[in-house]
């Protein structure tokens, strides 16, 4: 993270209280969007059947997806076949297309998963190998699959531990050759589809850089819209303790004496939870209410710790106790709102003025990158000129890291997009392929598993080439 980053913790403070850096709307300029201890205060909070969508949501692939779909279809649309109050069909026709859907699915899955599986690995080896185009070119950033790959054709006799460490050797090598090249270069050497390396297009390289310094910018945009709901939210809380004080410093007082006591973790959260719930039957302001969930969400709601980790949440939420004390000694002392929102301004002022600055910046260094007068070993010496010498080979390290983590995206988006595509175009390919062998394997399945059903599906199909035959007609004599 930035230097930058330290210099808007150093301004900000709430009345002379410094602000704790685990707090949840902390500026952050690191390529991540949201700060991470909003994430993870924001999961705590989640249903755990919410948790178990966003882990299957992020871990399904393709192939889960064609899984999830089939399963979907063979065990949901039978039910609406079977059972169609609409339907005019006699309920054994009904019964045997029904069964038409769970044969359906799994040849979907048999047909589609066996393509979709080898296909999805022939791209990503030719993305690895560097056989496709710039913007999908995995070569200087290879998947650990890959360089699996070679490691085991380069030594076929390896071992499960030894290939561990040559992995972990191999993935080091490849982010010191990226980064290198990035510095020394102003450049990324790709694999083209002859195995020559050869370095990234300028045109690509340049527009990576930008992308890269328009991802900081945009970090920043946030980072200013999230001081401003701090601003409102701090506010709204400072008001509360003004013409609240007595009330919540009572409360607070008693959480901290809680917390002083050599009690675990578990026992703390029940202690907490109970103090919630007594101030809600209470009718207790809302604003007091929060605060004491604020400190209980300190620790997460399901996940198991060690006794070290316990200590530090505990210690965390002692932490929060005594800044929010602190807020009620310096709000009480407020004789009106004015004075509230005044003491506000003033505490996030350097926090604002930091982004404003920091956003000046690198708008700078995107008009430098745009007219080709700055290379990125000069754009690591500037941040690392503007935001203090203290941590230059942090801070020298950061941007070709976003650059790189920039890329991985990129491309990663990139090849998302392409598989899906070319995913359409093959699932159209084997489209007939699919139908016919359904139709030729349904009839036999329904003769081998169902031969009533089958019978009477064969003998209604008859009765109804009848009724529609035309009917002999007599001729008078």
């Amino acid at each position: 993270m930035m230097k930058v980053v330290e210099k808007i913790n150093s301004q900000a403070s709430c009345g002379g209280i410094p602000v704790s850096k685990k707090q949840a709307y902390q500026p952050s300029f690191s390529a991540k969007a949201n700060p991470k201890d909003l994430q993870k205060e924001l999961h705590a909070l989640m249903p755990s059947s919410l948790k178990l969508m966003n882990k299957l949501a992020k871990n399904m692939g393709e192939i889960q997806n064609i899984v999830f779909n089939a399963l979907a279809t063979g065990l949901v649309a039978p039910i609406f076949i079977k059972w169609n109050p609409l339907s005019k069909t006699d309920e054994d026709t009904r019964t045997y297309s029904a069964w038409r859907q769970p044969i359906s699915a799994v040849l979907a899955v048999v047909t589609q998963a066996g393509i979709t599986a080898p296909f999805n690995t022939l791209i990503n080896n030719m993305a690895n190998s560097g056989y496709l185009g710039e913007k999908y070119n995995k070569s200087a950033i290879r998947d650990d699959n890959y360089i699996e790959k070679l490691i085991k054709k380069e030594s076929p006799n390896i071992t499960k531990e030894q290939l561990k460490k040559k992995l972990i050797t191999k993935k080091a090598e490849q982010t010191q050759d990226i980064l290198t090249s990035l510095r020394s270069k102003n450049t990324i050497m790709l694999k083209n589809y002859k195995g020559e390396t050869v370095p990234m297009s300028k045109s690509e390289y340049k527009n990576l850089l930008i992308e890269t310094v328009e991802g900081i910018i945009s970090d920043l945009e946030e980072t200013k819209k999230e001081l401003e709901t701090k601003s409102k939210r701090r506010k709204a809380r400072g008001e509360y303790l003004r013409t609240h004080n007595k009330e919540a410093k009572k409360v607070l007082e008693e959480i901290n004496e809680e917390l002083q006591k050599p009690n675990s973790l578990k026992e703390f959260k029940s202690y907490l939870s109970k103090k919630i719930k007594n101030l809600r039957s209470s009718k207790a302001n809302p604003e007091l209410i929060q605060m004491v969930k604020e400190v209980a969400g300190r620790a997460p709601a399901t996940r198991q710790h060690d006794k070290a980790t316990d200590n530090a949440i505990i210690k965390a939420m002692r932490g929060k106790v005594t800044k929010m004390l602190g807020h009620t000694e310096r709000y009480g002392n407020t004789k009106t709102a004015k004075e509230v929102i005044e003491a506000v301004n003033n505490s996030i002022k350097g926090q604002f003025d930091a982004v404003k600055e920091s956003k000046e910046f690198f708008d700078s260094i995107k008009k430098a990158i745009n007219e080709n007068s700055i290379t990125l070993a000069e754009i690591e010496k500037r941040i690392a000129d503007k935001f203090g010498a203290s941590k230059n080979e942090l801070l020298n390290k950061n941007f070709a890291v976003e650059v790189v983590e920039k890329l991985k995206k990129n491309i990663t988006n990139n090849l998302k997009g392409f598989k899906q595509i070319a995913g359409v175009i093959v699932s159209c390919a084997i489209l007939p392929f699919t139908c016919a062998l359904l139709n030729w394997v349904y009839p036999i399945f329904m003769d081998a598993v169902f031969p009533n059903l089958s019978n009477k599906k064969h003998d209604n199909e008859a009765s109804a080439l009848v009724a529609k035959a035309p009917k002999k007609v007599e001729v008078k004599q």
